[in-house]
Parts: C-alpha cells; sequence; structure tokens
C-alpha cells in the first residue's frame, strides 16, 4: 500500500475518481434540490487528512438522490466528528468494515486516516489481508473484535457486549454500530457505482473478478 503519499498527492488522486456507472452530474444539468444540496455538503463536509471536503468519493453518485446524500452525509458528519469513540479506534471500525464489504477504495483513504491517527502499519497490512492484527491494545482488540463479530454475524456476543460496554459505555457501542452500518453503506455505494482509484494507486487487496457466482443468499428461481 501507499503509506508515504502526501495530502496534496491524495486530492489530486481523489480528483480523478470516476464512477463508471453513475457520471458526475454536470451542474448545468441538475434540478433545484440537487444543486441545495450539493452546496450544503461541500460547505458542511470538513478537510481531513485524506480529503479536502465537499462533494467527492461516494457522494458523487450518491447526488443522484439528494434526499439519501443529505440525510446520509449528516449522519457521517456525526460519527467522525462528535462521538465518543477515539479517532485511531474510529479508524480502526472503518477500516474493518471497508474489508468486510471489499470496498477498496475506502479502505485505502481510511489506511491514511489511521495512520494519522497512531494505528500501527503491521495492524493496517493485517485487515488488508483479513488476518487478525497482532499486539493490539486492549482498547483497539476491543473494538476490533466488536466490529468484526459484528458485521459477521449481524449482533455481538454476550461477552463481546460486557467488554465493550465496560471499556467504552453504551452510548460508544451505539456509535460503533452507527459507524459500521454507515461506512458499511458508503463502501457498498462505492462497489456498486463502480468508483475506482486511479490505475498508479496500489491497491490494499484484490476483489474476485468473476461476480457471476452468486454468494449469500440464493437467487430465486426463475418462474
Amino acid at each position: 500500500m501507499t503509506a508515504d503519499i502526501s495530502h496534496q498527492e491524495l486530492v489530486q488522486l481523489l480528483k480523478k475518481l470516476r464512477s463508471r456507472r453513475f457520471p458526475p452530474i454536470p451542474p448545468e444539468d441538475m434540478y433545484f434540490e440537487q444543486r441545495r444540496v450539493a452546496q450544503a455538503v461541500g460547505e458542511r463536509r470538513k478537510a481531513s487528512a485524506s480529503s479536502n471536503g465537499g462533494v467527492e468519493g461516494p457522494f458523487v453518485p450518491l447526488l443522484y438522490v439528494p434526499g439519501i446524500l443529505d440525510r446520509l452525509q449528516a449522519l457521517g458528519e456525526h460519527v467522525r466528528f462528535h462521538t465518543g469513540v477515539p479517532p485511531k479506534l474510529r479508524e480502526l471500525a472503518i477500516l474493518v468494515t471497508a474489508r468486510h464489504v471489499g470496498a477498496q477504495l475506502e479502505f485505502f483513504v481510511h489506511a491514511i486516516e489511521a495512520r494519522e491517527f497512531g494505528l500501527a502499519e503491521d495492524a493496517i497490512d493485517a485487515l488488508a489481508a483479513k488476518r487478525l492484527p497482532a499486539n493490539l491494545d486492549e482498547d483497539e482488540k476491543t473494538v476490533y473484535d466488536f466490529c468484526s463479530e459484528l458485521h459477521a454475524r449481524g449482533r455481538v456476543s454476550d461477552d463481546t457486549f460486557a467488554r465493550a460496554e465496560k471499556r467504552f459505555g453504551k452510548v460508544v457501542i451505539l456509535d460503533l454500530i452507527a459507524t459500521c452500518g454507515y461506512y458499511a453503506t458508503l463502501g457498498m455505494v462505492l462497489n456498486v457505482t463502480q468508483t475506482v482509484l486511479p490505475p498508479e494507486v496500489v491497491l490494499p487487496f484484490s476483489v474476485p473478478a468473476d461476480l457471476s457466482t452468486p454468494v449469500g443468499f440464493p437467487a430465486s428461481e426463475a418462474e
């Protein structure tokens, strides 16, 4: 992965992002609510280690449905800037989520945030490879176990819940659930809209090229 990319280099890379299925809507073709939401999101989204803010990444295709974009981005603002989850642990939860849904772009961007907030490089590499990271501290292990179990089962065990509640409290548990749900949604938006990294970027992990084999729920039979 690209660990030493500068903020400015990343900003330039993100400007090259294109969705293969949902091209950007030119400003002159936007209807009123799209223009209003684009302006509102542009004003609300804050710059970070991996972004200049504004309408970019998954928010570009989401502008096709401005009501979803407006409300979803407001949730994102909460889970990034107004929860009791410390930044390093928040980014750990996001990386677990991005890897679970196979969102390469989301993982790449938030790996940069994770490094900025002190998550170890070997932990990031292990997450990309779907391995249990070694040498996690107690807080990191608690968040890793909670989020991994949540994604794998859609729930957590009494033991996992008790550990998280003892360390962080009930409010932070709800913050973690919202964080996982929000970033799973963004990751799936990026995947389905085929918003891809520029070719010069080393992908953090590979995904199956053949999507013809169904996974999960069986497909319904044709009548």
